[in-house]
């Protein structure tokens, strides 16, 4: 319902929200361009169409099936949280919601609120009670930061010991680690209790009232869980290896032998650097940083160019396809039939 008449400045907000993404795509398509230009300055063109043919079969399929175990896992993480609240959750519809958050995640770069809202209203559609969906989400979130903070510090080790490190990098990975922690520790401190923000006059802003009265919902026995934490974060960490491990076999797949650690490091570099860009999925920003980590572990450039785009192709452009028909689905289904969860 729209709460402006005719004459109201209800419009243009709308147009410049259309604006900023549309922006955010042709700057990511500007920088992934500009990106695949330099590196072709480095190198020849003829010797990233030979490396594109070379790619062999096999090892291209065990890439394709590294990316469709991470929405497993995804899927995975919904029905442990499902399952303690006492609701049936399917393995196939939990990893079409995984499929579901990547695709609203990566089309419009809000820093996964997009995501959060949609599956969430795929949630209740299946007939979830709302404090275990808020839970669901929660607990997803906090597990991802937590996965992310331990790959991060894995990573960095990796670089400081192979010798890559600077202070510049350090202090990145530090202080997105210490974001990270604070962020998840609120969350958790929030979710499922009544806070009194109003004191300082923070719950008068809109979208922080919203986001409190949405924690407010979250079912408090779930989100307490440390057992079903600690299990959703080592699946979170499963999907970042598999990630990692996707990208290592792509650069296998050409002929190419290379450090699984260096790559994992590197991908660790481009997916922070992703976080943090502004771009959707981090367009642009995830390659040209993937291939320079990748260079530091000792890949020639065409291989860790035509790698990254490979990984990209599967992790970032082939969901898009099916993300929009799983939205379709998931958003427009019915309320009510056979996805009525069973309630002990």
């Amino acid at each position: 319902m729209n709460d402006f008449d005719d004459n109201s400045p209800a419009t243009p907000p709308k147009a410049h929200s259309r604006w900023l993404l549309w922006s955010s795509w042709l700057l990511g398509a500007a920088s992934l361009a500009g990106v695949v230009a330099l590196a072709l300055h480095f190198s020849d063109a003829e010797v990233f169409a030979r490396l594109l043919k070379q790619v062999e079969p096999a090892w291209f399929a065990l890439a394709v099936l590294l990316q469709l175990l991470t929405y497993v896992l995804q899927g995975q993480i919904y029905r442990l949280v499902t399952k303690a609240g006492h609701a049936s959750l399917p393995l196939a519809k939990a990893a079409k919601l995984g499929l579901l958050k990547l695709f609203f995640d990566q089309a419009l770069p809000t820093y996964g609120l997009s995501g959060t809202l949609a599956v969430t209203a795929a949630f209740e559609r299946l007939l979830i009670p709302r404090p275990v969906v808020i839970a669901c989400l929660v607990i997803s979130l906090l597990s991802y930061l937590f996965a992310y903070v331990l790959a991060l510090g894995l990573a960095l080790g990796i670089v400081i010991i192979e010798g890559h490190a600077t202070e510049l990098l350090v202090v990145a990975f530090a202080l997105f680690t210490l974001g990270s922690l604070a962020l998840a520790l609120g969350i958790a401190l929030l979710a499922g209790r009544h806070t009194h923000l109003s004191l300082w006059g923070l719950a008068e802003r809109g979208w922080i009232k919203r986001s409190l009265a949405t924690l407010n919902q979250a079912d408090v026995a779930l989100t307490r869980n440390p057992r079903l934490l600690a299990a959703a974060t080592g699946l979170d960490l499963g999907i970042m290896l598999l990630d990692a491990t996707t990208l290592w076999v792509l650069v296998l797949s050409m002929g190419v032998a290379a450090p699984w650690s260096g790559v994992f490091a590197g991908f660790m570099l481009a997916s922070l650097l992703r976080s943090i860009g502004v771009t959707p999925g981090g367009l642009g920003i995830f390659e040209g940083a993937a291939v320079t980590a990748l260079h530091w572990a000792g890949i020639a450039i065409p291989v860790a160019l035509s790698a990254t785009l490979l990984f990209r192709g599967l992790s970032f452009w082939a969901p898009m396809v099916p993300g929009v028909l799983v939205s379709r689905s998931a958003l427009l289904m019915p309320r009510t039939g056979r996805t009525k969860p069973q309630r002990k």
